[in-house]
């Protein structure tokens, strides 16, 4: 009977090693204090952060996909000096996935807001985006958010530079 206990506890043990195929999220990371760091620098209008973005970089901005580092920028410079003032990131979450394969994502969630420059209006969004980390640099950007106050504020900045 002792045998057979011990055999049983052994066996326990040796069953109970993990998987080696398991993802990790980690909030705490490099990476996360990256995307943490450059989304501030967003807010504050500071885009000199080349060294996170790969030069070739592909953009999935809800149903618009494009490429490179010099065609990201712009857009988000668009946001301070065109469409509005105030931006702030609030509600932030993120945190990066190292899966099993080798991949590494991270991904945050936050309410964007911000005043039309045009409009006046004040602008909450939620928003979602995933970046896709190789060799410590952004491959990919994927960005979910609804563009209403987008479509908004270009149509009418569009209207009123039509004007003059």
């Amino acid at each position: 009977m002792r045998n057979l206990f011990m055999l049983l506890l052994i066996a326990a043990f040796t069953s109970c090693e993990m998987p080696t195929d398991q993802s990790v999220i980690k909030t705490d990371d490099e990476l996360t204090a990256n995307i943490e760091f450059l989304l501030d620098k967003y807010v504050n209008n500071e885009f000199d952060f080349s060294e996170y973005y790969a030069d070739d970089v592909v953009c999935k901005i809800n149903n618009i996909e494009f490429s490179g580092y010099d065609n990201l920028i712009p857009g988000f410079q668009a946001h301070h000096e065109i469409l509005y003032t105030n931006i702030s990131i609030e509600d932030l979450y993120v945190h990066t996935n190292y899966f099993a394969d080798g991949e590494v994502w991270s991904n945050a969630w936050f309410t964007w807001k911000g005043t039309g420059q045009t409009t006046g209006d004040d602008y909450s969004n939620r928003g979602h985006f995933d970046y896709r980390w190789e060799d410590g640099k952004i491959v990919e950007l994927l960005a979910y958010y609804s563009e209403t106050a987008e479509m908004t504020e270009a149509a009418a900045y569009a209207a009123a530079n039509a004007e003059e």
